[in-house]
């Protein structure tokens, strides 16, 4: 089994400190990510608090901390294997683009046996050759042919060497026009990359709500419980108050009513506790019948955020905001190659043979070969609107690419701004609902001891104990619904990967 070594845990000193917990990392030769120290970068503070497990776990259950969470999401998440399988055919598309300047070698041949008129003839020829591109756009190539052939009474054989050089003038010349493609694969790699990133962060954010919920459902489904516990607490002082005669006996009627309500109500967090941990072990590739257990703090500390600074760290590493600027690259590459097509053909060209021949039979010669051919060649089409048609469109495709990074950036500062107001509401929301649920918890208390004493009514006890498990159940989703905003804002702001200590291994 891989071994889990605690590390820090926090917002990668932009969230540092808001949730306790524990990185992981592990010797698994099948972890597509390897993990190493993010850098530091500080848009808000917090200091972390100690964790307080909500409860004991039973026997037989798995204790699982939002970090082991993550930890096998790296490891076993369909998602994120798949998307490194992609990655496979994606790097292999660059080398390919890369090695257009490499020579090409190969070798054509054929042997060839055939009779007419009774004559039988024997050939063969074999023809090695390179061809390089040159990162001028010109081509050089170079070839040997050896020829031979048999016929009864003659025999020929000839080698010869060809040198050819071909230079375009316009159209396709210049190291910006021939370099484009590499440039532009190199930036599809980058984009390639920063989507990998992004197909990443976007998952550990997944299992990570899908963990809050599963958090949610069992506090829900002690908190449910504990209301159980509370109605039972006042069933048993109604009978108390029945037997000493202070009591009708049709007073315990609602009593027992709003037990079995509760009783109720922990079904209901019991299924909707198994639905969060299915939901959670799918996400993690994991056998659904697994039993685990949320064991992670609920009592985070506050967060404070300055808008400047966010702003500044999310426009240097949101994924899809510098996959844009990459893609708004590519399209000033491609314009450049589009107006260069309208260009004519002009190219000048030249060829060299140096060989001999030699035949043998009743007369023998040698015959030495040695050609050149020098020229210029061109094409100057006069009115063909088709090739202006690319670089019009590819004009439109970069004016439309500098719009859309225009329309992300203003996307990022929304969500960025909404989820600064959305921490800020949050936390106030949990100390409200802190606050609210301690006083009814001591207005519950207060109520009991007056109806022990026969100040109180037995419907006033309910209706705060009903004021009770609401307020509860307002802290739960007020904590809860905290620290997803902190989630949410780490992945609104691309620092996921730096927050785990993540690093993307090729």
């Amino acid at each position: 089994m891989p071994r889990i070594a605690a590390v820090a845990l926090g917002l990668a000193g932009l969230l540092s400190g808001v949730l306790s917990g524990r990185a992981v990392a592990a010797r698994a030769p099948r972890a597509p990510l390897a993990v190493e120290p993010a850098r530091t970068v500080k848009p808000v503070t917090a200091t972390a608090k100690p964790r307080t497990p909500s409860r004991e776990p039973a026997a037989g259950d798995i204790p699982l901390t939002v970090a082991d969470a993550v930890f096998m999401a790296l490891r076993e998440n369909r998602t994120i294997r798949s998307a490194y399988v992609d990655r496979v055919a994606q790097k292999f598309d660059l080398r390919v683009v890369e090695d257009r300047f490499t020579p090409q070698f190969g070798v054509t041949g054929g042997v060839l046996r055939q009779r007419i008129a009774g004559v039988t003839t024997t050939s063969l020829s074999v023809t090695p050759g390179v061809t390089t591109l040159l990162p001028s756009g010109g081509t050089v190539g170079f070839g040997w042919t050896e020829q031979a052939s048999d016929t009864p009474g003659l025999r020929t054989r000839s080698s010869a060497g060809v040198l050819s050089v071909s230079q375009p003038l316009l159209r396709g010349a210049g190291v910006e026009v021939t370099m484009a493609p590499v440039l532009s694969a190199r930036l599809g790699e980058r984009i390639n990359r920063l989507r990998l990133k992004a197909t990443v962060s976007e998952t550990i954010g997944q299992v990570i709500f899908s963990y809050r919920d599963l958090l949610r459902a069992q506090e829900d489904l002690r908190l449910a419980h504990a209301a159980v516990d509370r109605a039972e607490t006042l069933l048993d002082i109604n009978r108390t108050l029945i037997t000493a005669g202070r009591m009708a006996a049709v007073d315990v009627v609602q009593t027992e009513a709003d037990l079995e309500n509760r009783r109720i109500r922990v079904l209901e967090a019991t299924r909707t506790l198994d639905t969060a941990r299915l939901r959670l072990l799918d996400l993690l590739a994991l056998d659904l019948g697994t039993p685990i257990v949320a064991r992670e703090s609920i009592s985070p500390a506050r967060v404070t955020t300055r808008l400047p600074d966010l702003m500044q760290v999310a426009l240097a590493q949101r994924p899809d905001y510098l996959s844009q600027r990459d893609v708004i690259e590519q399209n000033r590459l491609g314009l450049v190659v589009a107006r260069n097509e309208r260009l004519w053909d002009l190219s000048v060209f030249g060829t060299g043979t140096l060989g001999r021949t030699s035949v043998s039979g009743a007369a023998s010669s040698t015959t030495g070969v040695a050609d050149m051919t020098v020229g210029l060649a061109f094409t100057a089409p006069l009115n063909d609107l088709r090739r202006e048609q690319p670089a019009v469109q590819a004009g439109a495709s970069l004016r439309n690419a500098e719009l859309q990074l225009e329309a992300i950036r203003q996307g990022v500062e929304m969500q960025i701004r909404n989820s600064a107001t959305e921490i800020d509401i949050r936390w106030r929301q949990f100390e409200g609902s802190r606050r609210a649920r301690d006083l009814a918890a001591r207005a519950v208390e207060i109520e009991k001891e007056k109806l022990k004493v026969g100040r109180s009514a037995n419907f006033q006890v309910r209706s705060l104990e009903n004021d009770l498990r609401a307020s509860e159940s307002q802290q739960l989703n007020a904590v809860i619904g905290y620290l997803n905003a902190l989630t949410l804002l780490d992945v609104q702001l691309g620092t996921t990967l730096e927050t785990w200590h993540i690093a993307l291994r090729e």
